[in-house]
Parts: structure tokens; sequence; C-alpha cells
């Protein structure tokens, strides 16, 4: 027998069980956890030695997701025409079914995009803004988040109201004042991030969600930062879309995302992607990754088999473990929020200007195995922490160390 004729007969066989309806061999299980916290860092394939904090701006694959992506991509590529038609959408649907969930939206308002930027390029695309229309921003938002807005200034005469929130400002009651200040009769709409990636502060979405449908006016959330590092609830916080990432703190497969739009403004956010429908192939979006939207189904099942209120409070508490314990260096100013409701995983650090943020970054990476990465210079000079579920204490008493050793007391 031939090996080609094996390799068709394992495909068929594997492809008769998700025919009756066994998806659970292709998206996994969920991960195992006890009631001491979880610790999954031999899920992960990081190198030996490493201490990543860097979820925030790429998160690692399990293992799970990878050997479930990788082998039906293999299956895929043995007999295309075959897999991808009779197969490729059901297992899609699957895990857009599985994304409605864990976001607590209905089916029909979300969609599978390539990542947090795709997403909020199809709401801006979708809102057909004319000239002096108005729209208000912050300071803090990812470049992501605002090429779009910026595309429709540059080029349609929309105009951008920027309010500025300091750095150190983690006051919720102002930053709400701030927004309300800026609107006017013109302002079509909020665009805000659920957490800011310059200082892992939480906004207050729910507040500013309230305020703008008392206005009668959009809020659109940039959640790359938030799903997967905390719990994401789309209806309670009210907003009207939703955009996030795969690839980050959801630890899926690079180029994948998700984007949640309200029912209630389907006429006033229509992307070309939703025309036809909202699955994930249709006449509208063509063909898409799919062994990598697998992937993320099965990402978002280990996330959701540890649970969301364990792993955002594992990774609360490693981050005021940091924070508590970095108060007292001197050469770093921590920007983040204190402990408390507005704190998140991520805990970013001014540096003096006598040190250079990406330059240090790579020589703890090259020198100590321990990666962190520099906040975005239009921000300030500073480094950022990302701490997630494959994360411990002891990685976080060891970087102390080397802090204080590189930095001094």
């Amino acid at each position: 027998m031939s090996s080609c004729e094996i390799n068709r007969r394992n495909f068929l066989a594997v492809m008769g069980a998700l025919t009756a309806g066994s998806i659970t061999p292709v998206f996994g299980r969920p991960a195992p956890s006890d009631e001491h916290g979880y610790r999954g860092d031999n899920e992960y394939l990081l190198a030996p030695g490493l201490i990543y904090m860097n979820t925030g701006t790429i998160g690692p694959c399990s293992k799970k997701t990878l050997e479930e992506t990788t082998a039906f991509w293999k299956q895929l590529e043995s007999l295309p025409l075959q897999v991808y038609p009779k197969f490729a959408p059901a297992l899609a649907e699957k895990t857009r079914t599985i994304a409605a969930s864990f976001v607590g939206c209905d089916l029909d308002e979300i969609m599978i995009t390539k990542s947090t930027t795709d997403g909020m390029n199809a709401i801006a695309q979708g809102l057909r803004l004319q000239e002096g229309d108005r729209i208000i921003t912050t300071n803090q938002e990812h470049d992501g988040g605002l090429n779009g807005w910026n595309y429709f200034a540059k080029y349609y005469g929309v105009i951008i109201d920027t309010i500025r929130i300091p750095f150190d400002e983690n006051d919720p009651v102002k930053i709400l004042e701030r927004i309300n200040v800026a609107i006017t009769a013109r302002t079509k709409l909020i665009s805000i991030s659920h957490v800011f990636s310059s200082t892992g502060l939480r906004l207050p979405v729910a507040e500013i969600s309230k305020l703008a449908r008392s206005k009668n006016i959009l809020c659109i959330v940039d959640g790359a930062q938030a799903a997967g590092a905390i719990k994401v609830n789309v209806k309670e916080l009210g907003c009207h879309a939703y955009a996030t990432s795969g690839h980050k703190w959801l630890m899926g497969p690079k180029g994948t995302g998700l984007l949640y739009i309200s029912k209630e403004v389907r006429d006033n956010i229509r992307p070309i992607q939703f025309e036809d429908s909202h699955n994930t192939f249709s006449e509208s979006t063509g063909v898409g990754n799919i062994p990598g939207i697998l992937g993320l189904g099965t990402a978002i099942n280990h996330l959701d088999g540890i649970g969301m209120d364990k792993v955002e409070q594992q990774n609360l508490s490693l981050r005021n473990l940091l924070y508590n314990a970095l108060l007292n260096e001197t050469k770093l100013k921590i920007q983040s929020p204190p402990p408390g409701q507005l704190a998140t995983p991520l805990l970013s650090c001014r540096l003096p200007e006598s040190i250079d943020a990406t330059k240090l970054s790579s020589h703890f990476l090259e020198k100590y195995q321990i990666s962190f990465r520099p906040v975005h210079k239009q921000w300030f000079n500073g480094i950022r922490f990302s701490l997630h579920v494959f994360n411990s204490e002891s990685q976080v008493y060891k970087l102390l160390e080397i802090i204080r050793k590189e930095l001094g007391s």
C-alpha cells in the first residue's frame, strides 16, 4: 500500500469523525487547573530558561494549539479541494461560536478577523463617515486603532478630537469628564482602548459607553490588551463595537482576531465583510486561514478551561507583586495604576532619559533571557511587562534581582 493511500485513509478517518459531530479531537480539551492557581509553563514551547513577559506584544501558542493547528493544516493540504469546502466552514463556525460565548455576545454579532487593526479598520470603513464628522479619541491609543480614523481625516475631511490624558492620571472620573467636555453636535463616535498599551490602565468603558449612548453617539473599543488578560463581556461593557487580537493575550495563532458589532448598530456600521453574511466564509470574505481560525478556537478553549476569573486573578497577583517591589526602585517610575479596579496584567515604568529603553530591553534578553519590551517612544522612555498564566512568582523575583543588579536601588 502506498504512503499516499495511507495518508488518504487517515484523512478520511479524521474527517469521518468530524462529520459524525465529534469536534473534540480538533478543538481539544480544557486545560487543567487547581484551587491553588494555575501553572502552565510546561504547556508552551518557550525556549528553555526564557522568562517571557511580553504577551502584550505577541503571546505564545500552547503546544495543544500548535499541534491541532498543524495537524489540520496537513490534512487540508493533502486534499485541499475536498477538505476546504466540506469542512472549513463548519470548523470556522465552531470557533466563532466559542468566541461569541467567550466575549458574551450572540453568534451573529461576531466575526473572525486577522487582528485588532483589521477589526478597527473594518469598523471605520463600515461607518461611511463624511466631511465635518468628529471622532473623540485619546493621546494613548495604539496606531493600529487610529489608522482607520486617520485615513478618513486625511481623505474625507473627518475631524479627530484627541483628549490628552496624563500618563500618571489614573482617575476614571477625570477621564470621563475629559471625554464629556470634548463632545460636540458633530461628534459621531468615541474610540478608546479597553486597556491602554502604554500603561495598562483599564479604562471605565461601561461608563464611557453609557455617556456615548446618552448623547446618541457610538462607543468603539480597541480591546487588543484586554481579551485573554482580563475577563471581557461586551454586553456588560455596553459598547457598540469591540475589536481584539488572537495573537496577544488569547495566545492564538498569529493573523487571527475577533470583531464584535452589536445588532443595534448594523445600519450604522456595515463593513464589506458583513455584507453577505456574518459567517467566517462568505462571498464577502473570500478564502480565509482555516488552520489559524481553528487554532484560535483551541486557544480560547484553553483559557476557558482554566477559567477567566482565575486567569485574571493570577495575572493580577503577579503584576501586583511586581508593582509593589518596584515602588522603591529609584531609577524606575511606575506609570501604571496601583493595585485595584483599574489595574491589569500590563505594567509600565518610566526610565531616566540617560537609559535607552530599547537597548535595555535587548540587553536583558541577550544576557539574562528575560523578554519585555520598550514602551512606544511617542509616549515615554520606558519599559513594559506583560504577565500571563505561564509566568510565576519565581520569575518575578528573578526579574527584580536583575533589575537591582543592572539599575541599582
